[in-house]
């Protein structure tokens, strides 16, 4: 007979089958009019008003391995990013569509898609006037007073807190026009137009033009120490709202360099570095309280701001990045990657200012040391950051080199999974049952996402079946029926058939911008395609062992395009933007496709991002691409301390403001605030657990012991009775990460019921993960 249970229920306002909300709105802090041809408008959702890494169990290596690591990896070294994992054109699988969402005009593609879930997204989204996080400055584009392109950094004395205990949420406040860089030249907004070129999934260079000819140029790189801005055939002006109280001239610490301070009446003071080409002359005037005027116009004359005053940040006056790429390589636990960054200009030290997040400090090789100067700035919701004048961050992390599909646990002394036979009559009672349900119709739903988890589920039992329980019988019958089911996705006739968008360079869905999370417009798609592509690793797995092992070259291209779309890590793939969703500055995905955003790009699961990362792993193990397993394995590493950092807390975490730590996790983590809460509701278990879900292999490297017992003693143990429907069984499974008896005992009780798990787990997958470390 077949396993039917309910889908998991949640307060829900509008007719939802599935449990979650049609798309989550973009949140804006002020009212954003859609121009032709951008998103349509979303309802806001409702508001109210240094620690150490996580320890690592026994069997994987210790930070001692770090120890005297000197080893330097040549930018042209083989690097797992070298290469990209197919150039295929993905039109011979998805039919091609034109995104309603264009491209901006003047943009500079170089014929290469642009990437579209990046930190500068919202300057090219509706009237391309919210700003962009580089850290610790924000940029935008201002079209009122004191138009041009607008700069502020805020400290965290200006952070805005909910009046909760905990607070609710924080947020530093926005557009506040520290300064604002134009031209005498421009004599209205109208004179400005705004251009983009030289576009990675780490930089981008703004144009304000005047002409062809006359024109100002913006670098923005992630981490940048100043904000640049080169003056072609202009006459500079730089103004500022806050205003200016005075204007001194500073000895200069370059010939020609330019230096000056500037205090501002928020008691902030700024240093002013101007680089005149050789052989010209300019003058900079204070004309106002508001206006500092150049006296001619100049070409190739390049500004440099800094929100310090250390004299140190001098010997890296005149070089500024233009843009950053990436290298990295993996061997036996360790993980090696770096930011590279391409500079133009000249300084004494021959290197440019770059501030590093508390993640890249604690991952950072003994080389980087010498690199630290003594000045440290306020990002809006990464913690305090720290300069260094150098041109490359180098870091190295801690991978899970014994991570595969079987149970995984960080739990000192568990590393091994084991099975009694108690436990194994039990993962096989609850299997036989749950592998009678019809895949097929279960997964035969519109949204990629909820297939997606129902497919994955299915995988989990099919891989319990043979490797766990070597029932070979049920293996065969239950991969079968897998593989008809995934089947109608690989040939494209599921509900919302996916599509090849070639004005973005991506696979979305066929429904409207409302349908599924907002997947035609770039939403959550790690979230997405991940659970598809952990169902075909699994599949492609058994079928190497227990069929004729020919599903994986059947299917791989399917499966590799999904891959590409969010995960392509090579320039070399003409159809695909590099790494759409993970973002290698700051350590994590973001989630937040093509709706601009008053708070910038967002990310509410950081456990689904593991799961993105995760299935890199997996499907690059069974497929033999050992670059992209390598990825998996590298991003896990940097995602074990970013989160820990970011998103998860436990109560040594000095990242985070210290009356935010109790809520123990962020919530909705954007670029410019942090919301405990949800897109689909405001219930703690929501809020927690979306942070959890799914439980994987994958999960404990993560979501420390520490961590989980903390979370659970101090949020969750209390509320634990009141849940009777699938949030339960996702916070019974976690538990299984700090004390796998009691979980254990939970999903093998008598009283259990099948309402405790949602649409994505099974009863089957929750007695094996727990049950291997008892």
């Amino acid at each position: 007979m077949p396993y039917d249970r309910p889908l998991m229920p949640l307060p829900l306002t509008e007719s939802d089958y599935y449990g979650r909300p049609p798309i989550p709105p973009p949140y804006s802090e002020e009212s954003e009019n859609c121009e032709p041809g951008q998103p349509p408008k979303l309802p806001p959702r409702p508001y109210t008003a240094d620690s150490s890494p996580p320890p690592l169990p026994a069997r994987l290596s210790t930070d001692k391995d770090l120890e005297g690591n000197t080893m330097f990896f040549p930018v042209e070294s083989t690097s797992i990013f070298s290469s990209a994992i197919s150039t295929k054109d993905p039109s011979q699988i998805f039919p091609k569509s034109v995104h309603p969402v264009p491209i901006p005009p003047n943009t500079i593609s170089n014929g290469r898609p642009i990437p579209t879930n990046k930190f500068y997204g919202n300057m090219m989204l509706g009237d391309q006037t919210n700003p962009v996080w580089t850290h610790p400055y924000s940029i935008w584009l201002s079209r009122d007073f004191y138009f041009g392109m607008s700069i502020s950094y805020t400290t965290s004395a200006q952070r805005v807190f909910s009046p909760n205990n905990p607070p609710q949420y924080y947020f530093s406040p926005t557009g506040i026009k520290s300064f604002t860089f134009s031209a005498e030249d421009f004599s209205s907004p109208n004179d400005m137009k705004l251009e983009f070129a030289n576009i990675n999934h780490l930089s981008i260079n703004a144009l304000l033009k005047k002409s062809d000819d006359q024109y100002i140029m913006f670098p923005l790189v992630q981490g940048m120490g100043f904000v640049t801005a080169a003056y072609f055939s202009l006459v500079p002006k730089l103004s500022s709202a806050v205003g200016i109280k005075s204007m001194t001239v500073l000895p200069s610490p370059r010939p020609g360099i330019q230096k000056y301070k500037l205090d501002l009446h928020n008691g902030v003071s700024w240093i002013l570095y101007v680089t005149v080409p050789s052989g010209k002359s300019l003058s900079l005037v204070l004309k106002s309280e508001n206006v500092i005027l150049g006296d001619q116009k100049v070409h190739n004359c390049i500004f440099q701001i800094v929100a310090d005053t250390n004299p140190a940040i001098d010997v890296a006056a005149g070089c500024f990045p233009v843009s950053c790429n990436l290298w990295g390589c993996t061997r036996s636990s360790l993980g090696t990657y770096k930011l590279i960054y391409e500079t133009s200009g000249l300084s004494n030290g021959g290197k440019t200012l770059m501030y590093a997040l508390p993640h890249h400090v604690k991952s950072f090789t003994p080389a980087m040391a010498s690199k630290k100067i003594n000045s440290f700035l306020d990002s809006t919701v990464y913690g305090k950051m720290t300069a260094y004048i150098t041109k490359e961050f180098e870091m190295e992390v801690l991978i899970p080199k014994d991570l595969g599909f079987h149970p995984f646990s960080t739990i000192p002394g568990k590393e091994i999974p084991s099975y009694s036979s108690n436990v194994i009559a039990a993962i096989e009672e609850a299997a036989s049952f749950e592998a009678q349900g019809d895949i097929d119709a279960e997964s035969d739903l519109d949204s990629m996402y909820f297939s997606g988890k129902i497919l994955a589920k299915y995988a989990w039992i099919l891989f319990c079946s043979h490797y766990i329980l070597k029932k070979e019988n049920l293996a065969k019958t239950l991969v079968l029926k897998l593989k008809n089911a995934l089947q109608k996705f690989v040939i494209n006739q599921q509900k919302l058939p996916l599509k090849y968008d070639t004005t973005w360079g991506g696979i979305i869905s066929s429904g409207s911008s409302s349908q599924d999370f907002g997947n035609s417009y770039y939403n959550d798609h790690h979230f997405h395609y991940a659970y598809h592509v952990i169902t075909a690793a699994i599949i492609a797995k058994v079928d190497n062992d227990i069929g004729d092992g020919s599903w994986l070259a059947h299917n791989r291209d399917w499966v590799e395009t999904l891959i590409r779309d969010y995960s392509n890590p090579s320039k070399a793939d003409p159809y695909f933007p590099e790494f759409r969703s993970f973002d290698w500055f700051a350590g994590h995905s973001w989630a937040k496709g093509l709706f601009p955003s008053g708070d910038g790009k967002d990310q509410e699961s950081s456990s689904e991002d593991v799961n993105a990362a995760y299935a890199l792993k997996l499907w690059g193990s069974v497929a033999g691409n050992a670059a992209m397993e390598s990825i998996g394995l590298l991003e896990l590493g940097i995602m074990r301390i970013s989160a820990n950092e970011y998103f998860l807390y436990t109560d040594d975490n000095t990242t985070q403001p210290a009356n935010f730590i109790p809520n123990k996790v962020s919530g909705i983590f954007f670029e410019n605030k942090i919301d405990h809460t949800t897109y689909f509701g405001n219930k703690l278990i929501y809020i927690q657990m979306i942070h959890a879900i799914p439980i994987t292999p994958a999960s404990s490297f993560i979501r420390t012991p520490a961590f989980v017992k903390e979370e659970w003693e101090q949020k969750l143990s209390s509320i634990s009775n009141e849940i009777n429907d699938g949030w339960k069984g996702i916070l019974m499974l976690n538990v299984a990460l700090f004390d796998p008896r009691q979980s254990y005992e939970f999903f093998s009780s008598p009283t259990f019921a099948s309402t405790y798990l949602d649409n994505g787990q099974s009863r089957t997958w929750s007695l094996a993960y727990s049950g291997a470390f008892i």
